[in-house]
């Protein structure tokens, strides 16, 4: 059966010892399913497989349910709610859990571990320990969304910009989706990725969405065998991150670009050597190489980037944060490095735009970037992506919005709140706001 999994980046990777990437033959494997995809799943129909292994899906916003037990569980026990106990994954970023199906013990005894408290039995006929388990959030933020195909978004509506990694098993049925490129976030996410072309029916894969604002209409088209339905106003959507636009397909629902990070083995890691004070996931960093998904922290020194798509300085200024999630993507079907704005204290912005407020506080940098040199890179702050193939720029998340400067190159901004593009060339800049 299946081992533990190696999650981040969250779901995106085909893990052999799960689902197999492909066969001798090259030949792709199908997505194996779950057992359980949600909170009250339980282990009391492995019973006659003691000593066998087996995969759950822990979505995120998860309630707690009953377990007895301490790290051997009765196997009518949430198994969830077990790996909150054990203290490998949370119920607001979920996760994927292995367990190990075992004989039942004379009696269990409980306790009270991470916010949970499980109670004590007496002998039973069948238990559980867990062997491993992928949280979900950590680097990459991306969260456990769901394990089927009837699996849909509307539990994450109103997260807007939140990232959520569902598992599709192979030999699915399809359901019914809503809208084309982004759909209503009541449909079926599997099926939705049948269309947008990122997982097929018949063998399944792992696929992360992106949340987003309700649009006043979704249109429908036809694609890989799934014909969408169009639908008028709804309350909230979701897009898939990184995917490309479906083939001649309406206008009605263009998702902004997007990132997505590349599997482990697929591009060789960035390498950087640090000038000052440099953090990589917190701790001092020198040389060496950096792992996609780590944040960097350059507020107090200068990183020279070499990755396989160029290089690249990035440094901070006046002690602003200067932050950065280090990315793997496609633009144009061509792999590009994404650096995303981190951290940052927004509570020094106003919540309400007074006048006063606005006066004080609306140009006020929290957080910011400068980069210099070569190659296919992306900044990305709160409202703005900045494409670049070779350049000198500043990317600010303000107050008021992100700004964008060039001080040499040029420069092709996504508004992502307009969904529109624009060209800023040397000496110029663009404030995209919300």
């Amino acid at each position: 059966m299946t081992t533990s999994l190696r999650l981040l980046p969250l779901l995106l990777i085909a893990v052999a010892a799960l689902a197999g990437s492909t066969r001798a033959s090259g030949r792709r494997l199908a997505e194996p399913a779950p057992v359980g995809s949600d909170w009250g799943a339980t282990a009391t129909s492995l019973r006659t497989q003691s000593g066998s292994r087996f995969v759950y899906v822990c979505p995120a916003n998860g309630s707690s349910g009953q377990i007895w037990g301490t790290d051997t569980y009765t196997d009518d026990s949430s198994v969830c709610t077990a790996a909150v106990h054990k203290g490998l994954i949370t119920m607001a970023d979920g996760g994927i859990v292995t367990i190990e199906h075992l004989a039942g013990l004379a009696s269990y005894t409980g306790s009270t571990r991470n916010g949970i408290t499980s109670g004590n039995w007496g002998s039973y006929s069948g238990s559980f320990s867990i062997i491993g388990a992928d949280a979900g959030g950590g680097a990459t933020g991306v969260k456990m969304g769901g394990g089927s195909w009837t699996a849909t978004a509307t539990s994450f509506r109103g997260r807007n910009g939140g990232r959520y990694s569902y598992i599709c098993p192979g030999g699915g049925r399809l359901g019914t989706v809503w809208g084309t490129n982004t759909y209503t976030d009541d449909s079926s996410v599997c099926t939705a990725a049948v269309q947008v072309g990122v997982v097929t029916a018949g063998n399944g894969g792992r696929v992360t969405i992106e949340i987003r604002p309700g649009q006043k209409s979704y249109v429908s088209f036809a694609h890989n065998g799934v014909t969408s339905r169009s639908y008028g106003a709804w309350t909230g959507s979701f897009v898939f991150a990184g995917a490309a636009r479906i083939p001649g397909s309406p206008g009605g629902g263009t998702p902004p670009p997007t990132t997505t990070t590349t599997p482990t083995g697929t591009a060789p890691p960035a390498t950087g050597t640090a000038t000052g004070t440099v953090l990589v996931n917190g701790r001092p960093f020198t040389s060496g190489t950096i792992p996609y998904n780590s944040t960097v922290d350059v507020t107090k020194g200068t990183l020279l980037l070499k990755t396989d798509t160029g290089s690249l300085t990035v440094n901070g200024e006046s002690s602003i944060t200067a932050a950065f999630k280090l990315v793997r993507g496609t633009d144009n079907k061509k792999p590009i490095v994404e650096l995303r704005l981190a951290k940052g204290d927004f509570s020094v912005c106003p919540k309400r735009k007074t006048k006063s407020a606005r006066a004080t506080t609306a140009t006020t940098t929290v957080r910011q970037l400068w980069g210099k040199g070569t190659g296919r890179f992306r900044t990305r702050g709160r409202y703005a992506a900045a494409t670049v193939r070779g350049t000198d720029w500043l990317t600010a998340d303000r107050c008021d919005g992100t700004l964008t400067k060039v001080k040499q190159g040029v420069i092709q901004v996504s508004d992502l709140p307009q969904r529109k593009q624009v060209t800023i060339r040397a000496g110029q800049s663009y404030l995209a706001k919300p």
